[in-house]
């Protein structure tokens, strides 16, 4: 299995130098998103593309802090493929100069997926506000809310380094992520072809050794 790290494209040429892409209009809604819910009732989005800013598949927006993408019907229509981590659609409208297009946050919730880590063989480092410090030993999820808990200065923290998937893990995914020990999204070699072939907009796709299986040698690698 080939596994890349999927990342919106920061490039001029294709967002232009408008940088978020977007202002967002509901910001109380915006801001109350994380990743540790779903969420019912949805919260409502809205959205204003920036003047000189260009409407790709995938838009930047700097204002919802969780894992996730505001994406296109063409993204969403291509993603309704494949098999993704817990997750909802949120409608999330863009407003230009022509009208409104239908948008939508992809939130992306699924905190279980972190169980069907090896702790023992994976490779974790402390964080102090968010800087990596000394490599860390985890036994378990609940080794670090325990550690988390004694936290007084909320600059607890820990990064992922080396993933090695536990035999419970669901190999079938094509798109997920470890909440809370890593901000990188990851996707399998066959979901970043459909985004190629159906020439999507806004993303790129960064190969990555750093997923293994349970007493593998090898990293996965594309």
């Amino acid at each position: 299995m080939s596994y890349y790290i999927l990342k919106q494209n920061l490039d001029e040429e294709v967002i232009s130098k408008a940088c978020p892409q977007v202002d967002c209009l509901t910001m109380f809604e915006a801001h109350s998103i994380n990743s540790w819910y779903l969420f019912n009732p949805a919260p409502n989005l809205s959205f204003m593309l920036r003047h000189g800013a260009n409407l790709t598949d995938v838009l930047q927006d700097f204002t919802i802090n969780s894992r996730g993408f505001l994406i296109s019907p063409k993204v969403k229509k291509v993603l309704n493929n494949f098999r993704l981590m817990r997750h909802q659609y949120f409608s999330a409208p863009v407003k230009t100069k022509d009208g409104s297009h239908n948008y939508s946050w992809l939130h992306l919730c699924d905190l279980e997926l972190t169980h069907q880590i090896n702790f023992a063989e994976s490779v974790f480092f402390r964080t102090e506000f968010t800087f990596r410090e000394e490599q860390i030993k985890l036994d378990s999820f609940d080794h670090y809310q325990e550690l988390k808990s004694q936290d007084k200065t909320a600059a607890f923290g820990v990064e992922l380094d080396e993933i090695v998937l536990s035999d419970k893990f669901d190999q079938s995914l094509d798109l997920f992520t470890f909440l809370p020990f890593d901000d990188n999204v990851y996707i399998t070699q066959r979901l970043v072809n459909a985004f190629v072939d159906n020439d999507i907009q806004g993303f790129v796709f960064e190969r990555t050794d750093k997923i293994r299986n349970t007493n593998a040698n090898k990293s996965y690698s594309a």
